[in-house]
């Protein structure tokens, strides 16, 4: 390995705490996070996208992509497919090695573990990881009725430490293969990528680089100077100018509409109305119906009428954005322009005014996640202040904190972690923190992100969770239990708190918590109860085999066990004071 891609790896292993592994086991979670975050514009975990390991196939990363979301089960399939009604998929297939040069057997061998993943009767040893992704493709192969804007597409890298040199014999290799899998008649697209060194280095920076996108912004007038706004611009833009903004190039819509306080409500009434615009072809009226789209920016670089847009959300028309993605295929919808409206600023305040001003025309649902409400920045602040005892890093934003080098990936909480871990621990409801994030708080309407809420439950949810990934990746905690994860933490906060807790909007909360929050900070304190979480955990009855764990019959054994432990911690005080 040349000294460049080492520092890099060293860099990267010390951001993501995972020195102890293998530098070969490194080298692929490098190889995928710098593969995967050029195609995923959103937050991810690096065990995730990471299959390598016994009965792998030859493949060392495995992403399946579905309208922009990387999918991990069944469950958030349907969540995303049935919001959106439509499913845009993308299966991403990563070998990673760090030999310095490219082998031709190798290359075949992963191929050839792809055809076998993608074959109807699969005949090499698959490990979990494999068999869960294979249950998700093929759940998504049977929803094929939803992909009414194109068919999947199937990208596939082989990555090493060398140089690709177009070998004649190696470039037969790579478009044999290609050949066979899009003879398997399911995929839009094949892509086969040779990735070396200089590839997988340009990647890995990249993915400190911001979402941009450059359009052709013609039809403009520039608004006059506002104090905190570097520059805005009100204008309209042309169907395909404007979709650069919100999807890659494989129609795959972006996961920029992180700051819109409504997600895609799917075929609803008002989506409806839109959509017969455009199917009834009156091109002309979208412009003089719609409200127009709003576009917050960190940074622009204009050039004539070339606008490069730097690090940009959409913060309001989410249905109509994706509406016009479904819409994309329809003939004569190049006719259709889309008023716009680019705020350029770094002010966070701003940003936020203008989110909600520009949602407060139609009725925005109290259960679902407002990712730039009061709330929100107010926890985030609330990270920062706690960060003179455990740094943690809220991140309201994909990727907010992608630029800051001095910041490690395992430190930062994202929206749908700091969800999954609050419901688990302090609602009890381990078993309902599977599927995708919107559908997880819909299910607790109102019992999370209340503005009354202590904001210290949220950080002590969000500082266990970084232990016990911690511990998993020490080999404290057996890796084996790591899909029940959430169901371990609830234990530990029954050993730390009890059965009964009290209101978070109660004071009664900040003693209770505070002594939680030292004990999990002190790592030595923290590892025996997360060790005591998991001997109750083992004898508990839940089968290890299962995909998972969604009833709420085995978040009561769970209960049961640790009520078990309990009546025997106390026969055994009693028996010693006797």
């Amino acid at each position: 390995m040349d000294k460049i891609t080492k520092s890099l790896l060293d860099t990267f292993s010390n951001q993501n705490e995972i020195e102890a592994l293998s530098e070969s086991t490194r080298f692929e979670h490098f190889s995928n996070f710098s593969i995967i975050s050029k195609l995923f514009r959103g937050s991810f975990e690096l065990d995730d996208i990471h299959s390598g390991s016994g009965g792998d196939c030859g493949i060392d990363g495995l992403a399946i992509i579905v309208n922009g979301r990387i999918i991990l089960d069944e469950d958030e399939l349907r969540d995303v497919v049935e919001a959106t009604s439509h499913l845009d998929a993308d299966i991403t297939f990563i070998q990673a090695k760090t030999s310095s040069s490219f082998d031709g057997s190798s290359i075949g061998s992963f191929i050839h573990g792809i055809k076998d993943f993608l074959s109807d009767d699969p005949q090499l040893v698959q490990n979990d990881k494999i068999k869960k992704m294979k249950e998700v493709w093929e759940a998504a192969i049977s929803m094929s009725s939803y992909m009414v804007n194109r068919r999947p597409v199937c990208k596939l890298y082989y990555v090493c430490t060398g140089k690709w040199q177009e070998d004649q014999n190696l470039r037969a290799v790579v478009n044999s293969g290609k050949v066979e899998i899009e003879n398997i008649g399911i995929f839009e697209d094949v892509s086969v990528e040779p990735l070396g060194a200089t590839e997988i280095q340009r990647l890995f920076h990249e993915t400190k680089n911001k979402l941009s996108s450059t359009i052709n912004f013609q039809s403009r007038i520039t608004l006059p100077d506002i104090e905190g706004v570097k520059e805005a611009y009100l204008g309209v833009l042309p169907f395909q100018e404007y979709i650069k903004l919100i999807q890659d190039e494989n129609s795959t819509i972006y996961s920029i509409f992180d700051d819109n306080v409504r997600d895609f409500q799917g075929n609803n009434a008002v989506n409806k109305k839109i959509k017969g615009t455009l199917e009834q072809l009156k091109f002309d009226l979208f412009c003089v119906l719609n409200n127009g789209v709003t576009i917050v920016a960190s940074a622009l670089t204009p050039a004539a009428n070339r606008f490069t847009i730097r690090d940009y959300q959409v913060v309001n028309e989410c249905q109509t954005s994706h509406v016009l993605h479904d819409c994309q295929n329809i003939e004569g919808i190049e006719n259709v322009y889309v008023p716009i409206k680019i705020v350029v600023t770094e002010s966070d305040d701003i940003k936020t005014s203008i989110t909600l001003a520009t949602n407060s025309q139609t009725e925005v649902k109290t259960e679902q996640l407002e990712a730039l409400n009061i709330f929100q920045k107010k926890l985030e602040l609330y990270y920062n202040a706690e960060g003179k005892s455990f740094p943690l890093y809220y991140e309201r934003r994909s990727q907010q904190y992608n630029s800051d080098v001095s910041i490690k990936k395992t430190q930062i909480i994202s929206i749908p972690i700091q969800i999954k871990a609050f419901a688990s621990m302090f609602l009890s409801s381990p078993h309902l923190v599977s599927g995708y994030y919107g559908t997880i708080v819909k299910r607790f309407s109102g019992k999370i992100f209340n503005e009354e809420h202590k904001y210290l439950s949220y950080y002590v949810s969000a500082l266990a969770y970084y232990r016990i990934e911690q511990f998993f990746r020490s080999g404290d905690l057996k890796v084996e239990y790591k899909k029940a994860r959430f169901h371990i933490l609830y234990i530990v906060r029954l050993l730390a708190i009890g059965e009964d807790l009290p209101q978070f909007n109660s004071n009664k909360i900040e003693s209770k918590w505070e002594e939680f929050k030292k004990l999990l900070i002190d790592e030595g304190q923290a590892v025996k109860i997360f060790l005591l979480a998991q001997s109750i955990f083992e004898p508990s009855g839940l089968e290890l085999d299962k995909k998972q764990y969604k009833s709420e019959s085995e978040t009561e054994m769970l209960l049961t066990a640790y009520r078990a432990h309990n009546n025997s911690m106390q026969l055994t005080a009693n028996a010693s004071a006797d």
